[in-house]
C-alpha cells in the first residue's frame, strides 16, 4: 500500500470501512487526515473542528473500530512499554479499556512499576506485578535455554550473583557466553577452556548486550543505526537512510535476526523489524556518537521532504522511546496538511537530537 497513489490509498482505506457501522464520512475523513492522505476536491473535510475536538473525534473513532472488531469476534489488544507513551497515546487507551466490560476483548498492558496508569481503578482492571526470578527459577531458566545441557558450576554462580533475576539479563547472559570462547561442548555438557576470569561476564546488560553487539561486525552499525528509527521500523526507511548498499544491509539485518537481537515481521522490500527488547534499542542508542546521531536525523529529515510518509511518526516514535522525555504527537490537523506539516516536526527532532 506504501507505493500506491494517495487516491489509491484512500480508495483502499474506504472500502475497508465500508462494512462497519460506526464509519461514516467523517471518520473516512478523520482517518484520512490521521494518515497524511489527501482528500480529493469536494470531499468533506474536518477541519473546522479545532485540533482538540479533532483528536478527540479521532480517538473516538479508533476505539469505536476494535469495539466493534471485539463485537464480531474476540479480540486480543496489547500494548507494550506504556511508562514510555506519550499523553496522546495513553488517552487513547483510557479511552479503550473503559469499553472492556461491553464486549469480549482482553486489553494486555505492560508497564515498569514507577508508571502510575492515568485511568481510575475498576472492577474489570487487574493489575499484575512480575517479580524478579527466584535462584531456583533462575537455575531452571538456564537448563531449559540450554536444553539440559549442564554449564560450569562457576558459570551459573556468577550468573546467579549478576543478573538479578532478570529473565532478559539471564537469555542474553547464556547467548554471549555461547558465543564467546569461555565453554565448549564436551561429552553432553560445556566445560571451561581456561581460568574463568573475574569479569568475564559482565555485570550489566547493557554490558552484555554491547559485548554481542560488537562481535557483529557490519550489523554492529546497523544495529546503532536502528534505534534512531524507533523500536520498530521498516526496511524501506531505514534502507532510504543507510549508507551502506542494499546487499549489504541485508546482509546485516540477517546477522542481527540470526543474534535475536531483532525479529523481522514480512519480508523486504515490506519488511518491518522489531527490536526484542526495549533495552536493546536503549543500549544501542546509548553507544551511538553524536556526530552519527545527528547524520541519521538529517537522513530522515531528507526523507520527510521527499515526502517519505513512512519515515515520519516512527521518528516521533523513537525519540519518545529512547529519550524518555515526553514528545507531543502531532496534532490531527497538523498531520492532515500532509508534506507541508513535515519539516516543523522534523525540526523538533533535530534539536532533541543534539541535546
Amino acid at each position: 500500500m506504501s507505493s500506491s497513489t494517495p487516491d489509491v490509498r484512500l480508495a483502499k482505506l474506504e472500502e475497508g470501512l465500508r462494512t462497519y457501522r460506526f464509519a461514516g464520512e467523517s471518520v473516512v475523513t478523520l482517518f484520512a487526515a490521521l494518515l497524511s492522505l489527501p482528500l480529493p476536491e469536494g470531499h468533506s473535510s474536518p477541519m473546522n473542528l479545532n485540533p482538540q475536538q479533532q483528536k478527540q473525534q479521532t480517538w473516538e473513532a479508533l476505539t469505536a473500530w476494535v469495539v466493534e472488531e471485539a463485537g464480531r469476534q474476540p479480540v486480543l489488544v496489547v500494548y507494550e512499554d506504556l511508562h514510555w507513551a506519550d499523553p496522546s497515546t495513553l488517552e487513547l487507551r483510557t479511552l479503550l479499556i473503559a469499553e472492556v466490560p461491553t464486549v469480549p476483548m482482553l486489553v494486555l498492558l505492560t508497564f515498569r512499576p514507577e508508571f502510575r496508569p492515568p485511568w481510575p481503578a475498576r472492577s474489570h482492571v487487574t493489575q499484575l506485578t512480575l517479580n524478579r526470578f527466584t535462584h531456583s527459577q533462575v537455575e531452571g531458566m538456564i537448563v531449559q535455554v540450554m536444553h539440559g545441557y549442564p554449564l560450569p558450576e562457576e558459570v551459573v554462580r556468577q550468573m546467579l550473583a549478576r543478573t538479578d533475576g532478570v529473565p532478559l539479563f539471564v537469555e542474553e547472559l547464556l547467548k554471549m557466553i555461547l558465543e564467546s570462547a569461555l565453554v565448549r561442548e564436551e561429552h553432553g555438557r560445556y566445560v571451561l577452556t581456561g581460568p574463568l576470569p573475574p569479569l568475564a561476564i559482565p555485570s550489566t546488560l547493557q554490558d552484555s548486550l554491547m559485548v554481542r553487539r560488537d562481535r557483529l561486525a557490519t550489523a554492529r552499525d546497523i544495529a546503532q543505526l536502528g534505534p534512531v528509527l524507533g523500536r520498530e521500523f521498516t526496511y524501506e526507511v531505514i534502507l532510504a537512510v543507510a549508507p551502506w548498499d542494499e546487499p549489504t544491509l541485508q546482509r546485516g539485518l540477517a546477522q542481527l535476526m540470526d543474534a535475536e537481537l531483532i525479529y523481522r515481521r514480512g519480508l523486504p522490500p515490506r519488511a518491518t523489524y522489531l527490536f526484542k527488547h526495549a533495552l536493546i534499542q536503549d543500549t544501542a542508542y546509548q553507544s551511538l556518537l553524536k556526530s552519527q546521531r545527528q547524520s541519521t536525523i538529517s537522513a530522515l529529515l531528507a526523507c520527510w521532504r521527499r515526502g517519505f510518509q513512512r519515515a515520519r511518526r516512527p521518528s516521533l516514535s523513537s525519540w519518545h522511546t529512547i529519550t524518555r522525555r515526553p514528545v507531543s504527537t502531532p496534532r490531527p490537523s497538523a498531520i492532515g496538511r500532509g508534506r507541508g506539516s513535515a519539516p516543523c516536526s522534523a525540526r523538533a527532532i533535530w534539536r532533541r537530537s543534539v541535546m
